[in-house]
């Protein structure tokens, strides 16, 4: 049986692409081995499609202090002599890394040991780490061809963002079909968003002749009683709730935008203002640009806003949306990064 080393973690956007790939590469009948941090979404959900998991201790180095920088350069230059150990051990084909900071141990870990390495990035503006690993991989892939800029173009392959099954078999059955009473979907990404909630909250007080669907995530809101409100703290099915809405109101990471993307719905995306070189900016300004989609600055939403752009929004518009962003969808980024790899 041979053996893939995968690393993706840290937040949603790392870790669901990650497990999308390793998932098929289950089905095909590889040994799979997990990397990733003891403080990531990984800790808490496990990585189903592992045969072996481990977890270490790593710390982010961008963004934080003098001392902080320090501890996590040591922390990833110690796990990345753990990882060396697990790969001399267990012998892969090949490793894959999603970037973020907890990739950088299996990269440098796979280039030391010379197995070959393969990057996929997420975002529009790679991370630091797949910049630097994109040195020694093999082949990179890319979700948004913006990305290609940053690495060498001989290499590179724009497949899009690998998206969970369960998505891609829903979106490819999905018919958009406009209904009178129109269901607006709003949510802040893997995180949720506090001044997205209180929004949320406040646009359901104004259109009681909308329904709300909230993900409200880790925030703790005095949440009114109302007739057209739902709120979760989380959902892990997002295709039922992509199937129910007309319009969605959320961040511009990755994951969002290509599941728009593959339910061809319109989406009013505001990019949370704080993410590495305003990636989430550039992940949507294309769409935008072809008028495809609404952007707001974190600055400048408010729930008047959001909802005078609803307003104007007709059913031919939806439909057409509907019709327009699917082309641009694509839902075969899995089996073309491994036909890629197998080459």
């Amino acid at each position: 049986m041979k053996t893939v080393f995968i690393s993706g973690g840290g937040t949603g956007g790392h870790y669901y692409p990650a497990l999308a790939v390793a998932e098929a590469l289950k089905e095909k009948g590889y040994k799979v081995v997990y990397i990733g941090t003891t403080v990531g979404i990984e800790a808490k959900k496990g990585f189903p499609a592992a045969d072996n998991t481990y977890l270490f201790e790593m710390k982010a180095v961008r963004g934080k202090s003098f001392l902080g920088k320090i501890e996590g350069i040591l922390s990833l230059i110690k796990t990345t002599f753990k990882v060396i150990k697990l790969i001399k051990k267990e012998n892969p084909s090949f490793s894959i890394c999603f970037g973020g900071y907890t990739s950088f141990p299996l990269g440098v870990a796979s280039f030391l040991t010379r197995k070959d390495l393969y990057i996929h990035e997420q975002n529009s503006i790679p991370s630091y780490t797949n910049r630097v690993l994109s040195i020694f991989a093999k082949k990179v892939f890319i979700t948004f061809d913006y990305s290609r800029k940053f690495f060498n173009n001989k290499k590179t392959y724009h497949v899009g963002l690998p998206l969970r099954k369960s998505i891609i078999e829903r979106a490819k059955t999905y018919t958009y079909k406009p209904k009178e009473r129109k269901t607006v979907l709003i949510f802040g990404g893997s995180q949720g968003s506090k001044k997205l909630s209180e929004i949320a909250i406040e646009m359901a007080k104004s259109m009681p002749d909308k329904d709300f669907i909230l993900i409200k995530g880790k925030w703790d809101l005095n949440v009114p009683n109302l007739p057209n409100l739902t709120v979760y703290d989380y959902y892990d099915k997002m295709e039922e709730l992509y199937e129910v809405a007309d319009v969605v109101v959320s961040r511009s990471g990755s994951g969002t935008v290509n599941e728009v993307l593959a339910f061809g719905k319109y989406a009013i995306f505001i990019p949370y203002p704080y993410a590495a070189s305003n990636h989430q900016y550039y992940n949507v300004k294309w769409l935008y640009d072809l008028g495809f989609c609404d952007i707001l600055e974190e600055k400048e939403v408010s729930a008047e806003r959001i909802i005078k752009i609803i307003q104007n929004i007709s059913d031919n518009k939806l439909l057409y949306l509907h019709v327009s962003l699917r082309n641009y969808a694509r839902l075969s980024a899995v089996e073309e990064i491994l036909s890629n790899i197998e080459r």
